[in-house]
């Protein structure tokens, strides 16, 4: 099996029509009356809204642009070329003074006035300073924080940001009756690079079902922005961070190793086939095992013998 060739979709239009049904359907099985999403100008988001509009009435679609203090400043013009080419409404609430107000901001240096690239190098000699140490941040992140303080903080600074967005989706969503459209992707469901009750939370999530390099294949199928396309992918939640850098591989191997272990084919092929290393895929291999969890429920103990 080639992963390259697996990867890739057989018929991308029906794809389309069956996700743009799935919505449909479930829009009209929950009675709502149109569907609302965090539009970030991101391609996962961008694909989403794409689909949403050929799902539903543009009118009925609302899209939310949810910015704060460390967000870049394409983000914005990123969100509004997809709005203004679909005719969907955007609605931009600036996150800032919410987050401010919780405390967030203090638990690292401010950054007022401070030129966004010089916070960029900032970010990235911390991240660089860790790794120096054989670790990878994200894994760390999967296991708790590894008992490093810096690594709790970051944690608690970048994920309440998750949630907060997600506060507001609902709140949208409560008072249109409209549908919480999700728009997390295979590969972060399958290693956990999402927040748990933030960006994975959702009333449905059409993309779920594709791994990035799909995303990007049907995005480019369906006329989503090329300069949206093109763009690395990335939380834009901490300066500097792009999806690559925080994963530390570049997502077309990170894909292709994860769908090698999904068909069972043999780590030595796909090490021949990635020309990765054994050393990453194993990492792989622990990142859907410490995100195991995510995936599922929250536990509770098993009473049925008591009650």
């Amino acid at each position: 099996m080639n992963l390259k060739e697996g990867l890739k979709l057989k018929n991308p239009a029906e794809v389309i029509e069956k996700i743009v049904e799935f919505i449909k359907n479930e829009v009209e099985k929950r009675k709502k009356g149109g569907v609302v999403f965090g539009l970030s100008g991101g391609i996962d988001s961008s694909l989403g809204a794409f689909l949403c509009a050929q799902a539903v009435k543009k009118e009925k679609v609302l899209a939310l642009f949810l910015p704060e203090k460390d967000s870049h400043p394409q983000s914005e013009k990123d969100a509004g070329l997809v709005a203004e080419t679909l005719g969907i409404k955007l609605l931009k609430i600036n996150l800032t003074s919410i987050l401010r107000k919780i405390g967030i901001y203090k638990l690292f240096p401010s950054s007022f006035l401070i030129p966004r690239k010089i916070q960029e190098a900032y970010v990235l000699n911390k991240l660089k300073r860790f790794e120096e140490k054989d670790k990878n941040v994200f894994l760390e992140n999967l296991k708790g924080g590894g008992g490093e303080e810096e690594i709790k903080k970051a944690l608690a600074y970048y994920r309440i940001k998750h949630r907060v967005r997600m506060v507001v989706w609902y709140y949208y969503a409560e008072l249109k009756n409209y549908l919480v459209v999700g728009n997390c992707n295979k590969t972060e469901k399958m290693i956990g690079y999402f927040v748990r009750y933030g960006d994975d939370a959702a009333d449905i999530e059409p993309l779920s079902s594709l791994y990035k390099t799909q995303v990007r294949e049907l995005s480019s199928f369906l006329g989503v922005p090329r300069e949206i396309i093109k763009k690395a992918p990335a939380p834009d939640l901490i300066p500097g961070i792009t999806d690559e850098i925080s994963l530390g591989m570049k997502l077309e191997i990170l894909d292709q190793v994860l769908y090698g272990l999904e068909k069972g084919m043999n780590e030595e092929e796909i090490k021949r086939q990635t020309d990765t290393t054994e050393k990453k895929i194993q990492y792989v291999k622990e990142l859907i095992k410490y995100s195991f969890h995510m995936r599922k429920l929250p536990p509770s103990p098993d009473l049925h013998d008591l009650l």
